[in-house]
């Protein structure tokens, strides 16, 4: 068993940081490493200092669930975790990685947890990523994608957390009304990635959702009044758009505690219904 993880360590690079892995211990007493019934179930080599791509051979571990390798300087692309078919964690932000996320990423049907923030991956972001049916955490924040994001991600009815912020040079797309059906999306970042039009009416049945920033987008049209009902908003970001008319009179959203505006085209009074909004704590409209 030691002599396959000395063969990883090898294929990693050999890293300083991993020293302990040798044959003096057992793996499952390594700080990288959890064992659950003597069988490796994760790995956590997040700032390692790896500069090597990803061995293959990491996948003979057939009951891997987690595999952390943030934070490193891994290149390449990650087709080869791809074979660990049993990977519920995969948290790969803040490496080199490229080119496009493999097409076949639905062979990781176990995922509940994928992050790919700060790389460098390009091309469209894949429509069978909706078909990973058990996400409830999508980070694909700050990466070099110059197509398009599917709307099949509006079929991850699990999904909790969705961040596509930071990806300046995603083609100009409306906003997906396919993703009005994420009745249990809580999180919503889509920051800065080159949105345009209107707020789909699909958006009003998004009733789980807490925290909603689409600032720094071409956003136009009217803040349509849908938003500022769903009762369980506590953050909205709306900044640096292009909407226009006045903002919603009727706010039902009274849980909200930060609420930005600012660097829009809006007009008319400030409704009285932010008196209402007893925990707020920023309010921004300039």
């Amino acid at each position: 068993m030691e002599s396959r993880y000395q063969n990883v360590k090898q294929q990693l690079g050999n890293p300083p940081s991993l020293q302990s892995w040798n044959s003096s211990s057992s793996p499952c007493d390594w700080l990288e490493i959890t064992c659950t019934n003597n069988t490796v179930t994760a790995i956590s080599l997040h700032n390692k200092t790896i500069r090597e791509k990803i061995p293959a051979t990491i996948c003979d571990l057939k009951n891997l669930i987690v595999l952390h390798l943030s934070n490193n300087y891994i290149p390449d692309e990650f087709s080869d975790i791809l074979n660990c078919s049993k990977l519920e964690y995969l948290l790969l932000l803040q490496n080199s990685f490229v080119g496009p996320i493999p097409t076949d990423i639905d062979q990781l049907s176990r995922l509940w947890y994928l992050d790919l923030t700060a790389n460098n991956f390009s091309g469209d972001i894949p429509a069978t990523i909706g078909r990973l049916w058990e996400l409830f955490y999508l980070f694909l924040v700050q990466n070099k994608f110059n197509g398009t994001w599917p709307t099949e991600i509006g079929n991850l009815a699990n999904l909790e957390h969705l961040a596509l912020a930071y990806n300046d040079k995603f083609l100009l797309s409306a906003f997906p009304k396919e993703f009005g059906t994420l009745k249990k999306l809580k999180y919503l970042w889509m920051k800065q990635a080159n949105l345009i039009a209107e707020i789909p009416k699909s958006f009003n049945n998004l009733w789980s959702l807490e925290h909603l920033d689409l600032s720094l987008n071409k956003l136009e049209d009217m803040i349509t009044g849908d938003i500022i009902l769903l009762k369980n908003l506590t953050n909205l970001y709306l900044l640096n758009n292009r909407f226009s008319g006045h903002i919603p009179s009727s706010i039902e959203a009274l849980n909200l505690k930060e609420i930005d505006l600012s660097k829009n085209y809006l007009t008319g009074p400030i409704p009285t219904g932010f008196e209402k909004l007893q925990n707020l704590m920023s309010l921004n409209l300039f």
